[in-house]
C-alpha cells in the first residue's frame, strides 16, 4: 500500500509539473517583442512559488479533518461563505478599513478551505456519474479519481496578450502578477505598442488558470465558481489525451481545447446544480396565493443582442484588416466599444489583441470560428457531457472534428 500511495503521489507531482510547464510554454514569447517581454519580466507571475505553496494544502486539510469537528451543514457553510463575499463588497465601498470589514474577511478566510473541499467533493461526484474519472492502472481498485479535483480560491494571474495590428492572431502571451492596477495595465499596453507600433496589446483579467491545483478567482458567484472549477479540471484531464497534449501548438488546437472545456464545463455545472441545487431555493408560494406572473419582455423594447453585435463586429474588422485598412478597423472597434458601454456592456479596451485572446473560445461572441457550432453539434449527438468529452478528447484538429461528425 505504501508503494501504491507513493506512486500516486508521484503522479500528482507529474500532473503539477505538466500544468506548470504547459502554462509556462503557452504564456511565453513566440516572437520578438522586447517591450512585451520586458514588461512581462517586471510583472511576471511566479508559477513555481505558487505551486510550492498551494499543492500540499488540500492534503494537509484532509489529514487535519481527522481532528476537526465541522460545525453546521455543508449548504450552510457554502451559503455563509458567499453571503460574506457580498458583505465584504458592500463594506469595501461603504466602510473601507473598518473593523467590520476585517472581521468579515477573517470569517470568510476561515471558511475557504472547507468550501473548497465541499465543492471539490461535489464536482467529483458529478464527474463520476459522467464516467469522466481517469483512473490509472494500479489505482482503479482504490476508487481514486485522477486527476483529483483540486482548486484554490486565490487571485489568478493576469495575461498580457499581443496581436499584430494587421491581423487578429495571438502572437504571444505572458502570465502577469494578479495585483496589477489599472494604471499599470494601461502603462504596460502603451509601452508595448510604443516599442512596436505594428502590434496591439491587452492586459486581460482571467477567471482561472489550470495550474495544479487550479487557481480560481475569488469574488466569483457560486455559479461562476463551479463552472470555472469544471473548466479548469477539464484542461487537467485532457492533458492525458491527444486534444490536451496538442494545446501548446496554439491556433486550432488551442481553440478546440478551450472550446471543449467551455462547453463541457457549462454542461457539467448545469448537472451539478440540478443535483445539489442553488444556495437558496425560492420559497414556495403561500397556499391560496398565486404569484403574479411578470409580463414577458417585449423584444422591441431592447433589441440589443450583444453576441450578434460582437460577431458582426468581428467580421467587419476582419474584412477591414484584410483590405489593409487598419486605422478604420481600430476606429470601428473604439466606436463600438462606446456603443456597447452605453448598452451596459463595459469592455475596457477593444482591439485586435482582445479578439485574438477571446477568439480561442469558439462558443463566445468574440469568435466567428466554425469550431463552436460544430462542437455544439457534437454535444447534441453525444447525448451527455461525459460522452462529449470522451469523443472530443481524441481529436487534434478541425478535420478530426469533421470526421467525427461524419462530414469528412
Amino acid at each position: 500500500m505504501r508503494n501504491v500511495i507513493a506512486a500516486y503521489a508521484a503522479c500528482l507531482t507529474l500532473l503539477a509539473a505538466f500544468a506548470l510547464v504547459g502554462a509556462a510554454v503557452v504564456f511565453e514569447a513566440t516572437g520578438p517583442s522586447d517591450a512585451a517581454e520586458a514588461a512581462a519580466n517586471r510583472n511576471s507571475f511566479n508559477l513555481v512559488t505558487w505551486e510550492l505553496k498551494h499543492l500540499p494544502q488540500k492534503w494537509l486539510y484532509k489529514i487535519g479533518g481527522v481532528f476537526r469537528d465541522e460545525e453546521g451543514s455543508d449548504d450552510g457553510a457554502l451559503h455563509r461563505y458567499f453571503e460574506l463575499g457580498d458583505e465584504i463588497d458592500r463594506l469595501a465601498n461603504e466602510a473601507p478599513g473598518s473593523d467590520a470589514l476585517a472581521r468579515a474577511e477573517d470569517e470568510r478566510g476561515g471558511l475557504e478551505a472547507r468550501v473548497e473541499d465541499i465543492i471539490e467533493g461535489r464536482v467529483t461526484s458529478v464527474l463520476e456519474e459522467q464516467n469522466l474519472a481517469l483512473e490509472p492502472p494500479l489505482f482503479s481498485d482504490l476508487g481514486l479519481i485522477f486527476p483529483p479535483v483540486d482548486f484554490e480560491i486565490d487571485p489568478p494571474p493576469r495575461v498580457l496578450a499581443v496581436s499584430p495590428r494587421e491581423r487578429i492572431d495571438l502572437d504571444e502571451s505572458y502570465l502577469l502578477t494578479p495585483g496589477l492596477s489599472s494604471e499599470t495595465a494601461l502603462a504596460i499596453e502603451a509601452g508595448v505598442e510604443a516599442d512596436d507600433p505594428d502590434v496591439s496589446a491587452l492586459v486581460v483579467t482571467t477567471g482561472g488558470v489550470a495550474t495544479y491545483p487550479s487557481v480560481i478567482r475569488e469574488g466569483r458567484s457560486y455559479e461562476r465558481l463551479v463552472d470555472t472549477v469544471f473548466h479548469e479540471w477539464l484542461h487537467q484531464y485532457l492533458i492525458f489525451f491527444p486534444l490536451g497534449r496538442t494545446y501548446i501548438k496554439g491556433g486550432e488546437s488551442r481553440t478546440l481545447n478551450e472550446s471543449v472545456a467551455n462547453i463541457a464545463g457549462s454542461e457539467l455545472a448545469r448537472l451539478y446544480f440540478e443535483k445539489y441545487g442553488p444556495l437558496e431555493a425560492e420559497p414556495p408560494p403561500t397556499p391560496g396565493q398565486s404569484p403574479t406572473p411578470s409580463a414577458a419582455p417585449d423584444p422591441l423594447d431592447d433589441p440589443f443582442d450583444f453576441g450578434a453585435e460582437m460577431r458582426a463586429l468581428r467580421l467587419d474588422v476582419e474584412e477591414l484588416l484584410a483590405a489593409g485598412r487598419i486605422e478604420e478597423a481600430e476606429a470601428l472597434m473604439e466606436r463600438k466599444r462606446d456603443e456597447f458601454e452605453a448598452k451596459g456592456r463595459y469592455i475596457r479596451r477593444l482591439n485586435q489583441a482582445y479578439f485574438a485572446f477571446y477568439g480561442f473560445y469558439a462558443d463566445t461572441p468574440a469568435s466567428i470560428d466554425p469550431i463552436g457550432p460544430k462542437l455544439a453539434a457534437l454535444l447534441e449527438r453525444a447525448g451527455s457531457p461525459g460522452e462529449f468529452v470522451r469523443q472530443a478528447s481524441a481529436i487534434t484538429s478541425q478535420a478530426d472534428l469533421d470526421r467525427l461528425l461524419g462530414g469528412g
